[in-house]
């Protein structure tokens, strides 16, 4: 545990099962996470000011994650056809609320309109109709191409090369920073919440970079990257989702 601003920073505790039920299932397939260390201060003006921005070593960090979406469903209803699968591609950095460690999403574009309008509406989430395309071949090699539908440059397209296993991160790590989340926190107008998620620890792999360009960061006024990410990459998360709670 780490003290921060008078609260405990515990990296652990959020990995535990939230009480109360989930409202949403869904499963998280072809994961890519892709990092760069950024400066806070282009951060802190686009984060609400009770959020603290999560630091590994004294450095903010920021990503962009592409990943499939399917077998969603709202608990205890069937899958809706058509609506059940989907691809999203998310920018992210990293925060905490009064010692809990979570992700703060800069945007979040999805390949289908009514998922995206339903988690805007619930969750007060940036979500984004977007043109996906989600490419994999038998070798283990990933392409993802995007352009965002409602903005004149927001785009993304990348392709990987899946690596071997790594080992589980220790909770000391750059790794277990980065991708053991199990929060996100949203902020509207007037309040800020945050949802509790749920899932086994992740199974990270290696990754290897084959061609990138992205004009995500530059669509919100950050500087797009100039040096190459780091990479990690995951095969599949069955995840649960919690409602949203009003923190403030």
């Amino acid at each position: 545990m780490n003290k921060v601003t008078g609260y405990e920073l515990d990296r652990l505790a959020p990995r535990g099962r939230p009480p109360g039920s989930p409202v949403m299932e869904q499963t998280w397939s072809d994961l890519l996470f892709l990092h760069w260390p950024i400066s806070t201060k282009f951060l802190r003006p686009l984060i609400p000011a009770p959020l603290e921005i999560d630091l590994f070593e004294n450095h903010s960090w920021i990503g962009i994650t592409p990943f499939t979406i399917s077998n969603l469903r709202v608990e205890g209803l069937p899958q809706i056809p058509g609506l059940s699968s989907l691809y999203e591609i998310n920018v992210r950095t990293y925060v905490h609320y009064r010692g809990m460690p979570g992700v703060w999403f800069f945007s979040l574009d999805a390949s289908k309109l009514v998922p995206a309008l339903a988690a805007r509406l619930l969750y007060s989430l940036p979500y984004h109709k977007a043109s996906i395309e989600f490419d994999a071949s038998l070798n283990g090699t990933f392409r993802v191409a995007s352009k965002r539908l409602d903005t004149l440059d927001a785009g993304l397209e990348v392709i990987w090369k899946e690596g071997i296993n790594l080992r589980s991160p220790d909770v000391n790590s750059l790794a277990f920073f980065l991708a053991e989340r199990y929060c996100l926190y949203s902020a509207d107008q007037d309040h800020l919440y945050r949802a509790r998620i749920y899932h086994a620890p992740w199974q990270l792999r290696d990754a290897e970079s084959i061609g990138f360009r992205s004009t995500l960061f530059s669509a919100m006024g950050l500087p797009d990257p100039t040096t190459p990410p780091l990479l990690h990459c995951a095969r599949k998360q069955n995840v649960e989702v919690w409602p949203s709670e009003t923190l403030l």
